[in-house]
């Protein structure tokens, strides 16, 4: 995203010697607010949007440390780092950013392969199971445990159960008239993982992520630009 102001329209009419020192106070101006923008006021901005209204749930320091600014001129570029080879970030904050299909994970990808259906984590099951790390996100180890049963292998703890209309097997694991999901048994407990769907979930946006960026942009440069131009007139 490409930030670009106007000089006057933002701090008022300069005169000639004002306009000298435009360009190096518009620089250094962009480059003290990318820093703000990137490390501090975006990253506060997804804790309290993107943080579950419980608490449980909330960014990683990896999305947090999503954001790089670049001053080129009097333009300044935001954009999202994407060198991670755990996963691409720009696919994971696009749906929050803008709405859309959740970016799909190595274990939504096993489930909608063995089920052909949409697993909607019960996280509150979930949690109760110790599989959610303080993020609210699934373990590794628990999602690795959960693909590997829908593989056909032995599901630590229990036996996995797949109640699925749509399922190719069409093997209900005794629990007919349970809604379609996924269940852990064991003995007599019956514990839904997941709720299966036919469609794919479609999320609403969760930030806007551009409308923040202008609006707090349209607040705060202002009185960063007056400030270095004043510190360019004075070193003059």
């Amino acid at each position: 995203m490409a930030i670009k102001f106007d000089v006057e329209k933002l701090i008022g009419k300069l005169d000639i010697i004002q306009k000298t020192q435009i360009p190096f106070a518009a620089k250094q101006a962009l480059k003290q607010y990318g820093f703000l923008l990137t490390k501090t006021l975006l990253p506060a901005e997804m804790n309290k949007t993107l943080t579950a209204p419980s608490g449980s749930g909330k960014p990683t320091p990896f999305t947090l440390n999503a954001f790089r600014y670049k001053v080129e001129g009097m333009t300044l570029n935001i954009s999202v780092a994407d060198e991670s080879k755990t996963g691409k970030r720009k696919e994971y904050l696009y749906p929050a950013f803008y709405g859309g299909n959740p970016k799909r994970t190595a274990l939504a990808t096993s489930i909608l392969k063995a089920t052909e259906m949409h697993g909607i984590p019960a996280y509150g099951n979930l949690r109760a199971l110790g599989a959610l790390d303080q993020y609210a996100d699934i373990k590794r180890s628990y999602a690795s445990k959960i693909s590997g049963a829908l593989q056909g292998r032995p599901f630590e703890g229990g036996r996995l159960v797949v109640v699925s209309d749509l399922s190719k097997k069409k093997k209900r694991g005794g629990l007919g008239k349970k809604p379609n999901g996924i269940y852990r048994v064991k003995g007599s407990s019956i514990i839904r993982l997941f709720t299966l769907l036919e469609e794919e979930p479609t999320l609403g946006v969760a930030m806007p992520y551009e409308k923040f960026v202008r609006e707090t942009s349209e607040k705060r440069l202002p009185s960063l630009l007056s400030l270095q131009l004043q510190r360019a007139m004075a070193s003059r």
